[in-house]
């Protein structure tokens, strides 16, 4: 009987670990996103577009972060591998930030015309 509860919690922990699946998704479909938003509450629209917003300024930490480790190498270092592995993590970094960014204008612009407060939405 222990087991069967624990298989029946086991489900409800990971939903309250992983955020009920509310987490920015670069990778979500764009036409999926629009079929959602259609049917979503303006609390849902803001939870989803700070979400997002979140997400994205974590990336933009990130973004820094990593140019200043660019900034720091020397000349030589610069035509190295050392510089060429950076500069694929600012293109990661930059096209998963474009991806989230689409993303959260989708949820944002849905937001607005359902009469929610943009300024409780904003990228910071």
């Amino acid at each position: 009987m222990k087991k069967l509860h624990f298989l029946w919690l086991l489900p409800v922990v990971m939903m309250v670990v992983t955020g009920c699946g509310k987490q920015a998704d670069p990778n979500k479909p764009i036409d999926q996103i629009k079929q959602e938003v259609e049917g979503m509450s303006v609390s849902q629209l803001q939870s989803q577009a700070q979400a997002y917003a979140k997400e994205i300024q974590k990336k933009g930490s990130d973004m820094s972060q990593v140019q200043e480790k660019l900034k720091s190498l020397s000349p030589k270092d610069l035509l190295g591998e050392k510089a060429k592995g950076i500069k694929d993590e600012v293109s990661k970094i930059g096209s998963e930030v474009k991806a989230l960014t689409q993303r959260y204008n989708i949820y944002a612009d849905q937001f607005k015309q359902a009469g929610g407060d943009i300024s409780k939405i904003q990228i910071a």
